[in-house]
């Protein structure tokens, strides 16, 4: 199942959930319980396997990315 990043609405709590993407519409706020949600689009996590590699290989200019070596783009600036 895959993970998705939400920003609730009413109090601004960011969080990530596990869920289906059928059942993607009924997630609600882990602070508040709000039902307003809405999905953001984060950075994705990419893993060359390599010896000790961690976090972002490639880096990523995308607004709201806090991933290791975030600003690079490709080919790891």
């Amino acid at each position: 199942m895959p993970n998705y990043d939400f920003r609730c609405a009413g109090c601004g709590h960011r969080f990530t959930v596990q869920v289906s993407m059928s059942d993607k519409d009924k997630v609600t706020c882990p602070d508040c319980g709000g039902k307003k949600v809405e999905q953001l689009f984060t950075g994705c996590m990419v893993s060359t396997g390599g010896a000790g590699s961690s976090g972002c290989d490639f880096g990523c200019d995308m607004p709201g990315c806090d991933m290791p070596g975030a600003g690079g783009g490709f080919g790891g600036g």
